[in-house]
């Protein structure tokens, strides 16, 4: 499969099981390449030929990322170094879950459940410990002779039972045993959200050693507001900024030629996932928009006493373009 049927496939599929999908970005400095909505879930998506492409620090940023909009991250690929991604199997990059087209099909088109994972060793199923407890005793089995029509240890019993994941093919035998079903679906639409930085970082915290001096200023004059600012590399925006929960994409850049294409990916970047976008500017363009997204310049910014008075003009200035 081409890396352009890769994509069409992946967004035929999100579509179909009616998730509202971006453009395909295919743009060198982003970390992910779509992003998907539907109600309440927002999957952003990182797609590549070989998982084992992808690094470590693009990761950190994409779940830092996924935490900050109540997102969840992952990757779709077809294989990896040792050889390729099998179906209905769910392998792991650095934290990030990892699955091919194929398995993306299935849960979400055919309603597929997810109950394998890829480790070290092969392949594992997650064990529901309280389940199997709670039916074990109920049927009167002991573990000894529960471990015998399970062909397992009775040491192994005693191991799951305090949380220890089982291989595969051991956990269909246990449910085979039982006669009910324990193994736990592996969650790839929402997985597990946390919450990130809720208390505000300090101006130390903002300021890099090569950060642009007109973002850093930006920077110093929304966390001088009361906004957390939570800088990004690999995003069309450079920021996160956060104020009692509102989230703006915060875009930093001089008004130049390249602004308008970067505005475009932002915009529907905003759409997607249901966040206000802005850019933060040096001077002002003919508009106090670009391609929908409202444009603040720094002399505006400087004049602002109250994180509303952003809220407001970002509200006044987007109405304004649509």
């Amino acid at each position: 499969m081409q890396r352009t049927e890769l994509f069409e496939f992946i967004r035929d599929t999100l579509s179909n099981a009616g998730y509202y999908v971006s453009d395909a970005y295919f743009i060198r400095s982003i970390g992910f390449d779509l992003v998907a909505r539907r109600d309440n879930s927002l999957l952003i998506i990182k797609v590549l030929t070989n998982i084992n492409a992808f690094p470590e620090e693009i990761a950190e940023e994409l779940k830092k990322l996924a935490q900050l909009l109540g997102g969840h991250p992952l990757l779709i690929g077809l294989r990896t170094g040792a050889g390729i991604l099998e179906n209905g199997v769910v392998y792991d990059r650095f934290g990030i879950q990892a699955i091919n087209p194929e398995t993306l099909h299935g849960h979400l088109l055919e309603g597929i459940p997810l109950e394998v994972y890829a480790a070290p060793g092969g392949f594992y199923a997650n064990i529901d410990t309280d389940k199997l407890v709670r039916i074990r005793k109920q049927q009167n089995l002991s573990r000894g002779n529960f471990a015998r029509s399970a062909h397992v240890s009775r040491r192994m019993v005693r191991m799951y039972e305090e949380g220890m994941n089982a291989r595969v093919e051991v956990a269909f035998r246990i449910e085979n045993a039982l006669g009910e079903q324990i193994i736990q679906p592996i969650d790839i639409i929402y997985g597990k959200k946390e919450t990130l930085m809720n208390e505000p970082i300090s101006e130390k915290k903002i300021s890099t050693e090569h950060v642009h001096p007109l973002q850093n200023e930006i920077f110093s004059l929304l966390n001088q507001l009361g906004y957390t600012i939570v800088p990004l590399g690999k995003c069309p925006f450079e920021a996160v900024s956060k104020e009692r929960g509102k989230i703006l994409l915060t875009c930093v850049q001089q008004y130049d030629q390249k602004i308008k294409e970067k505005a475009k990916v932002v915009t529907n970047l905003s759409k997607i996932t249901e966040k206000r976008a802005v850019f933060f500017t040096d001077k002002k363009g003919t508009k106090n928009h670009i391609e929908g997204t409202p444009l603040i310049i720094r002399a505006e910014l400087k004049k602002l006493k109250d994180p509303e008075d952003i809220v407001e003009l970002i509200i006044e200035r987007r109405c304004k373009s649509t």
